[in-house]
Order: C-alpha cells, then sequence, then structure tokens
C-alpha cells in the first residue's frame, strides 16, 4: 500500500492497515512471529525490547504499531492482526479481556510511569494546584482522555483537585502522549501534562510539577496476550516481565511494577 494510499484513508482504518502491512512483512520472515499494538509512549523503548526478545528467540522478528491505546483497543476490537497489547494503563486492557479478546491469564503489569506537568525552561512557574493561575491566554495541552490513558490520568487527578472543569476553556488535547509533547516544545502551551518517561533525551522542557498527593495517579503499563494470535505473543508477554525486559525497561526512565 502506498503512503499515499494511507494519507486519505481514516485514522482507524489506517491503523488497521498498518497493522496487516506489519503482519503481511512478518510473514516475509522465518520463524516465530510477534505482531504487538504498543502505546505511544513506549514509541522509545519498544524497538530495545524487541531486539533483545529476537536476539533470545533465534529465528524470531517482532514488529510493532504505535497509537493511543484507546484508539489501538478499538483497531483489536475490529479485528486487526496482533498477537500482544501493551498499553499505556490497564483500563483498555481490561475492556479488551472483559470482551473476550484478550487472555487474562497472560495479564501483566511490565512497568510504571509518572505524571508530570511540563513546560520551557522560560515559562511560567506552575504547579498542579496552580494551573487556574497562569495568565487568561495560557493554554494547557493534555491527552484525549477518551482514548489516551495519559489524559484520563490528567483529568482523573484535575478533578480531584477541582481544576478540570474550570480549565476546559483553555485545555488542548492530544491525539496521543507524544503530540502533547510536540505542543510543549513548540511553544503552543503554557504547559502540558505528560509521563515522566516523554522527558527523556528532551532539553528543551523542564519539569514543573511531578502528580502527588492521596489522589495522585500512578501509571501502569500493561502488557496481555490477544486470543487468536500466534502463541509467541504470551511468550512476549513474559519476557516483558522478565529481569532482562525489566532493565530495559529502567534504562529508559520506567519504574518496576
Amino acid at each position: 500500500m502506498s503512503s499515499r494510499a494511507l494519507a486519505v484513508m481514516s485514522p482507524c482504518r489506517t491503523v488497521v492497515a498498518l497493522l496487516a502491512c506489519a503482519s503481511t512483512m512478518a510473514c516475509e520472515h522465518k520463524g516465530p512471529e510477534v505482531s504487538i499494538a504498543a502505546a505511544t509512549s513506549l514509541r522509545a523503548v519498544m524497538p530495545e525490547l524487541m531486539h533483545a526478545y529476537d536476539l533470545a528467540h533465534p529465528g524470531s522478528h517482532s514488529s510493532a504499531t504505535y497509537g493511543a491505546s484507546g484508539e489501538l483497543r478499538q483497531q483489536i476490537e475490529a479485528g486487526a492482526p496482533v498477537d500482544v497489547v501493551v498499553f499505556a494503563g490497564e483500563r483498555p486492557v481490561d475492556e479488551l479481556i472483559k470482551e473476550g479478546r484478550v487472555d487474562a491469564a497472560s495479564r501483566r503489569i511490565v512497568a510504571t510511569n509518572e505524571l508530570v506537568l511540563v513546560g520551557t525552561k522560560g515559562g511560567p512557574p506552575v504547579t498542579f494546584e496552580t494551573l487556574l493561575t497562569l495568565p487568561d491566554g495560557d493554554r494547557v495541552a493534555v491527552g484525549d482522555p477518551r482514548t489516551v490513558p495519559a489524559g484520563e490520568y490528567a483529568r482523573d487527578y484535575l478533578s480531584t483537585l477541582g481544576e478540570w472543569d474550570a480549565l476546559q476553556p483553555r485545555v488542548v488535547t492530544g491525539a496521543n502522549v507524544g503530540a502533547v509533547l510536540v505542543y510543549a516544545r513548540r511553544g503552543e502551551v503554557a504547559a502540558a501534562i505528560v509521563y515522566a518517561t516523554e522527558l527523556r533525551g528532551v532539553t528543551d522542557l523542564v519539569v514543573k510539577d511531578t502528580a502527588h498527593g492521596d489522589h495522585a495517579p500512578h501509571p501502569k503499563v500493561v502488557a496481555a496476550a490477544v486470543h487468536g494470535g500466534r502463541t509467541e505473543g504470551a511468550e512476549f508477554v513474559r519476557f516483558l516481565s522478565s529481569s532482562a525486559g525489566g532493565k530495559i525497561l529502567a534504562s529508559f526512565g520506567f519504574g518496576a511494577p
């Protein structure tokens, strides 16, 4: 499929097409194959994880498609060919389990993360509790709470602080956590709410605040094998849960399960 053809497709059909292409390309390789649907927040660490897995399983070939966890869940519900899901939250995985699309016995929390408020170095000092004090016109970027776990965490946390409703006129939503980070790096918003791991290698932004207190979210990275997928899917989940997988995740800033 040409890039021109993909460009005119709807976002949902594009993800299905990409997953199908990944599956087709994997078929060109001999040996075990693993097709992974991974949250955008894992786009930096997943290549290292797949490389290590393939080295430990000679002849295997792993491929990943990235997107917002909620959108990937919808694609799996639509029949996208996937062996493993690795999402940035528990809810989208658990919904697939309830629908009988994911193996509950294979479900593992493989890592954790932190929710942080970031902004440019020269930007105004601000915390989660003081977002409403930003000057008029200043905007705050978050992931779309309907499909992006980071956005859902942000919405729930700001709701407990009594700020979410009042912030709505100045909230800019991103299709995934990577898009939210881009808004902040371009200076299009005064602050953005992302995962701490998004700041790895980023020098033009600083952490203004970290979610804290009794109501602070505890983001989790959850993996599970998809029913009807290749048996290697469950093996990949076990690798993510192993000490080898944990060391790679830790090297990219993720916390222990």
